[in-house]
């Protein structure tokens, strides 16, 4: 009993000790989502030709990152850990004139999690550079194709479950001020809301073994880390 009792004490020093040497910066955000002409494995030409001339979006992030000072030993350099708790991003790609293969506008939304390892520079007080890479674990994406509104003129609704992708970023800090560029990538299968074992990687490609549709988009944000 006294041997578990004094490891229980050591392992709660230790813990108090390591939480010490841990630096937690919260930070939220948002800023404009560029989704890439890459969508689906097409190409910008591809788009173009299919009557798609413009594609904007909007993302928001909430999450920290967790210095952990104690293994460099150094005050400009720092290794850590980067995770956004929650993300939110939607995508959309608009044709003045409708396509003949895609036929109408298409708007993309997707939720999740993510988390990887960084490493953080500091050159002078107060100024920060965060370099990261994360695996994204998107809850679901959802995608939906449209007339001119998007809540009035739905057409149909591709669904999918849980999947990962993976991001690398640069977050550059100034005191509170946050701003940052992340490049996202990912690929799920998005299976029709009315009709079983029906992709929308499939109608776009007319074949019948492609599910997965590829989902590259690169964020610019802007916010605040306390």
């Amino acid at each position: 009993m006294k041997k578990i009792t004094i490891l229980s004490l050591l392992i709660f020093i230790s813990g108090l000790s390591f939480a010490q040497s841990i630096d937690n910066q919260f930070y939220f955000r948002f800023g404009y989502s560029s989704p890439s002409w890459k969508h689906f494995g097409l190409d910008e030409q591809e788009f173009q030709s299919s009557g798609f001339d413009s594609k904007y979006g909007a993302n928001f992030e909430l999450g920290s990152i967790f210095l952990i000072k104690s293994i460099l030993n150094r005050n400009d350099m720092s290794f850590g850990i980067n995770a956004d708790y929650l993300y939110a991003v939607f995508n959309n790609f608009e044709a003045k004139t409708y396509s003949d293969i895609l036929e109408t506008n298409i708007g993309i939304f997707r939720a999740g999690s993510k988390v990887g390892p960084s490493f953080t520079y500091s050159p002078v007080d107060k100024l920060e550079f965060d370099v990261y890479a994360k695996l994204d674990f998107a809850w679901g994406t959802g995608l939906v194709t449209y007339f001119d509104d998007m809540i009035d003129d739905a057409d149909e609704f591709f669904l999918s479950k849980a999947d990962f992708g993976f991001s690398t970023g640069l977050n550059v800090r100034y005191g509170i001020l946050l701003l940052g560029v992340e490049f996202n990538t990912i690929s799920t299968e998005l299976e029709s809301d009315d009709y079983s074992d029906v992709y929308w990687q499939q109608l776009v490609t007319l074949e019948n073994d492609s599910k997965k549709s590829k989902l590259p988009c690169t964020n610019f944000t802007i916010g605040l880390s306390f």
